[in-house]
């Protein structure tokens, strides 16, 4: 699939669809770059705005570290999955509890 930056508009992402609703517009073709590698439990990945590098727009990731309130939420949200995953349990078997 390619992708596409509006430089008339700084829209991004675009697709070909668009490059057909807006013939006026000028459109570049913005070069793929593979996710980078990044520690999932204490990074966040993002793409950000494409770049032109030696002449091609180019895709843009953007790695941080996350912040001690955004590890606590993930913590949080990671307790309250795992309870109710495990509220979810029955022996294998049994009889539904049904009423």
């Amino acid at each position: 699939m390619s992708i596409y930056i509006n430089l008339t508009k700084n829209e991004y992402p675009r697709h070909q669809g668009d490059i057909e609703l807006r013939p006026n517009d000028q459109f570049e073709p913005v070069h793929w770059v593979d996710l980078p590698e990044y520690n999932s439990d204490t990074q966040v990945c993002y793409e950000g705005k494409p770049e032109q590098i030696n002449g091609k727009w180019t895709m843009v990731w953007i790695v941080r570290d996350l912040t001690q309130d955004e590890i606590q939420i993930r913590e949080e949200i990671n307790k309250t999955i795992l309870s109710r995953e495990s509220e979810n349990l029955t022996a294998s078997g049994a009889a539904p509890d049904v009423i």
